[in-house]
């Protein structure tokens, strides 16, 4: 095992201890829990994370999950995390956060690309990601690929607020199949963007209010193939604390057999917005 820059465990090496870690830790008024998981069929986890805070009111949260042959994958999903958040460290007001974090997206882009062209083991090599920019007020975020976020309340349930850039949501979107057909649909994961593939990749993005009591939830694939949105919600109507919710999650995947890596990521806004860094 091995440490990332976000201070997340990863498992590389065996698939007899898929257990990674939990990262749970409090922020005053968010709370964090996240957790990944090698899953019980691939050899290698090919996900990352990351969460970070960010001057004194601004946290950053990333997942990436990577694709491609050998280690291509990992390399790519690190190459995302790392260069997003070597952008979005630097110092000074963002005046456009959502932009901000389409305009790194473009540049780990650029960087995975150069880099599956340099290095003929990482030919073909890419990676989805979801980001989020919170403040106490806002939750600005963008994404490429199928990973998603979501936004939780109790009084009004699960909102997905990506859209996967993949064939079978263009079939859904088109009413060519049900979202029920789409969950096990043989083509599921063909994405029609990700980060790497070419030499620009166009992501989208935008912004919304969240409050207290909201929860954010980001997550990769490996997810949302095993579980529906209504049995996601069903988690988050419970009163355990975050860091069971987001354990409960993964190891419902587990049990339906998690044929990818699991990385979830929840955030909870925890009430009054006094923001500061607690790794000291």
């Amino acid at each position: 095992m091995r440490k990332r820059l976000c201070g997340a465990v990863r498992e590389c090496d065996s698939r007899e201890m898929r257990c990674i870690a939990e990262f749970f830790w409090g922020v005053n008024a968010v709370q964090f829990a996240a957790r990944t998981h090698v899953g019980l069929v691939r050899k290698s986890n090919q996900d990352g994370y990351l969460i970070r805070m960010r001057e004194e009111r601004e946290c950053i949260a990333l997942v990436a999950d990577g694709m491609g042959g050998q280690r291509a994958g990992e390399v790519a999903s690190a190459l995302a995390i790392d260069i997003m958040w070597d952008h979005l460290s630097r110092p000074g007001e963002f005046t456009d956060p959502a932009s901000q974090l389409k305009w790194t997206i473009m540049r780990a882009n650029e960087a995975i690309y150069e880099k599956s062209r340099e290095v003929i083991e990482y030919a073909g090599m890419g990676t989805t990601v979801v980001a989020t920019y919170a403040t106490p007020e806002t939750v600005h975020y963008a994404h490429v690929g199928d990973s998603r976020i979501y936004m939780f309340s109790k009084p009004y349930g699960l909102r997905r607020l990506t859209e996967d850039h993949s064939l079978v949501h263009e079939l859904v979107r088109r009413g060519q199949v049900t979202a029920e057909e789409a969950f096990s649909h043989p083509q599921r994961h063909l994405l029609t963007r990700a980060l790497g593939t070419l030499p620009a990749v166009e992501a989208e993005c935008a912004s919304t209010q969240w409050h207290e009591g909201d929860l954010l939830l980001m997550c990769s694939d490996g997810l949302t193939t095993c579980m529906m949105d209504r049995e996601i919600e069903a988690c988050f109507q419970t009163d355990i604390p975050l860091h069971e919710q987001v354990n409960h999650l993964v190891e419902m995947s587990l049990s339906r057999g998690a044929p990818d890596n699991i990385t979830v990521i929840a955030l909870f806004h925890d009430g009054e917005p006094v923001w500061r860094d607690s790794r000291s």
